[in-house]
């Protein structure tokens, strides 16, 4: 029994999950204005490369 609860969960996250994804943008900032912790993410992961301050954010790293 628990295992069937376990799977349904971990399906039902999965779907809610790709529906969130394909969901339009449009809904995505509505949703934001709703509930902060649902507005699209930016970017591009960190700040800008000027915000680490390493040698990592050079364009000109040495491989």
């Amino acid at each position: 029994m628990w295992q069937e609860l376990m799977v349904g969960a971990i399906v039902l996250v999965a779907a809610v999950s790709l529906t969130w994804r394909y969901v339009p943008a449009s809904l995505r900032s509505k949703l934001g204005r709703v509930h902060p912790s649902l507005a699209p993410k930016a970017k591009g992961g960190c700040g800008s490369c000027s915000s680490c301050g390493g040698d990592s954010c050079s364009d000109t790293r040495k491989i």
